[in-house]
């Protein structure tokens, strides 16, 4: 963690103080160098002064053992040997007075650069820092041979002095021979180079602080004059004027670098402004070309819907026309039916009064005048029944008309169904509905015109039957006015009459057969005439669910321009 926040600190630090850091860095750097060539320096010197030492005892043991040999050559006795060993070390100086020092093993002093010192047992001498100086030189010797430091004064002096000593033993003689320099000049000279190093130091860190200083300028300087044009160029300013590009250094490089972004972002200006101008030529062109298409839409979708209402409304009054001629024809085909019903009821009473004269034929005679009078009757009741026929048959040739009527209505249904659920698909999801009902139209529309058919057919039949029913009429008319003549004159003719009445039964009994199919065929365009009218109240239901339809998708037309025209 204290990592990363260091290199998030390094990344925030300016530049100025990027080359302050590393100045310091080799401040620091110098600093420790120069310490660890001063600390090398005194070890260093130390170390020669050690093997100087080193060499000199050596010598000085030499010297000894040169002077043992003689004893055991039997040329000086030891006690000679000594003495001369003695005078040679007392004799010999070097460097600053710098003397050897030799002491007995049992802490006696037998060479000493004072005089008063020798012949003293000193082994409990102690230096001004309270050690037994002389007893850790005896102990040293009785091991062979070691350094030592200590502090004593000068000859002459009473100020201790920091001293460095090499003792080597000789058993032989039991002696502790001490050779030692003083080292408060490798201190000076330490010191004196610690200065020199602190003053090279010192002038350099002036020199790099003020390089540093002169270099830190010239790379911020042009650093803050480009961080303000960058600043500029950011808040919109994209005349501010660009400085150093003629330079031929990174900062040259950075200003022709902030240069290429200022004609970039000039250049994203322009077309930015050439893209608002294009985006506003695009929504001016975008809501012309949507005027048109609602203007289009308007004139194509408006007029399949102001023609589809006026289909609807034209197949309403159709249905309504459609109905009203089926009532009539319903009505029409009551009363046939009712005069055909009369017409057999007389043809019936005709039937009985022909089998009352077969049964009565004896009695003819008397019922002559009666006879008469029913004829007169009968051909009255057949001119009515002659007319009422007829008039059924031209109400079956007007039904007829009517039937033609309604399939070329249902056939222009058709049509206009057809039509309608083209123009519903064109409508897509508002004409959904609208395509159910043109469906239902168009089936009620076969419907009708199946159903019409059918009446047509019967009608067929109907003036089939009544053309027949009219000559039976007419043969009944013939029939009763010879039955009138035969009257005149049935006082003469008995067998005649006889004969003449049998075939009144049966031409009586072939009447009220006709008049009874022409009440059935009469019942069947009732019944016809009903699934007619059930049609057309059907189809006029459907032509004002049509109108509703088309007066919704006019809306939804009215209301999608109105959001084309908005948007």
């Amino acid at each position: 963690m204290t990592i990363f926040s260091g290199r998030s600190e390094m990344k925030n630090l300016s530049v100025f103080w990027r080359l302050a850091l590393i100045i310091g860095i080799s401040t620091v750097a110098f600093c420790g160098i120069s310490v660890n060539q001063i600390m090398s320096l005194r070890q260093t010197i130390l170390t020669e002064r050690q093997e100087k030492l080193r060499d000199m005892v050596g010598s000085v043991l030499k010297l000894v053992g040169a002077y043992e040999e003689e004893v055991k050559a039997g040329r000086l006795t030891r006690e000679q040997a000594q003495d001369a060993a003695k005078r040679a070390l007392r004799s010999m100086r070097w460097g600053d007075g710098d003397y050897y020092a030799v002491y007995q093993f049992d802490g006696v002093t037998l060479v000493h650069s004072n005089p008063k010192n020798e012949g003293v047992n000193r082994l409990d001498y102690k230096d001004p820092s309270g050690r037994r100086l002389v007893f850790d030189i005896v102990e040293i010797a009785k091991n062979g041979s070691g350094f030592t430091e200590y502090a004593v004064p000068r000859t002459g002096g009473t100020e201790a002095v920091p001293k460095l000593a090499f003792v080597g033993g000789y058993a032989a003689w039991q002696w502790a021979i001490q050779a030692g320099v003083y080292v408060d000049d490798v201190d000076a000279a330490v010191r004196r180079q610690a200065i020199d190093l602190g003053t090279t130091g010192l002038v350099v860190l002036l020199l790099t602080g003020g390089g540093a200083a002169l270099l830190g300028r010239g790379i911020t300087r042009p650093l803050h004059a480009l961080c303000g044009t960058l600043d500029s160029l950011a808040h919109g300013d994209r005349t501010v004027p660009v400085p150093f590009t003629d330079c031929r250094n990174e900062i040259g490089r950075i200003a022709r670098a902030v240069d290429v972004l200022k004609k970039s972002a000039q250049e994203a200006d322009r077309l930015r402004e050439e893209q608002e101008r294009s985006k506003q030529q695009a929504e001016e062109e975008q809501r012309a070309a949507m005027e048109r298409v609602a203007r289009d839409f308007e004139a194509s979708v408006g007029a399949i819907s102001r023609t589809l209402t006026v289909a609807a409304s034209e197949m309403q009054e159709t249905a309504q026309t459609m109905s009203t001629t089926s009532d009539r024809a319903n009505e029409q085909a009551t009363v046939v039916a009712a005069a055909a019903t009369q017409a057999t009821t007389n043809v019936q009473t005709v039937a009985a009064a022909s089998e009352e004269l077969t049964a009565s034929i004896g009695e003819i005679s008397q019922q002559v005048t009666r006879s008469a009078q029913i004829a007169v009757k009968a051909v009255e009741e057949t001119r009515r029944t002659n007319t009422t026929v007829e008039g059924l048959s031209v109400a079956a040739q007007k039904i007829g008309e009517i039937i033609g009527l309604i399939q070329s209505i249902a056939s222009q249904t058709d049509l206009l169904a057809l039509n309608a659920t083209i123009e519903a698909a064109r409508a897509g999801e508002h004409g959904k509905g609208f395509a159910v009902v043109a469906h239902e139209v168009k089936a009620l529309a076969r419907q009708a015109s199946q159903a019409s058919g059918d009446i047509a057919q019967q009608i067929a039949a109907v003036q089939g039957i009544s053309k027949e029913v009219v000559v039976a009429i007419r043969s009944i008319g013939g029939t009763i006015a010879e039955l009138n003549g035969i009257a005149s004159t049935i006082a003469s003719a008995v067998e005649e009459q006889a004969a003449a009445t049998h075939e009144i039964a049966r031409n009586v009994s072939q009447a009220a057969q006709g008049t009874s199919e022409v009440s059935a065929n009469i019942s069947g365009v009732t019944q016809s005439s009903a699934e007619v009218g059930g049609a057309a109240n059907s189809v006029l239901a459907s032509a004002r669910t049509l109108s509703q339809q088309s007066e919704r998708l006019q809306g939804e037309v009215d209301r999608f321009l109105a959001s084309v025209r908005r948007s």
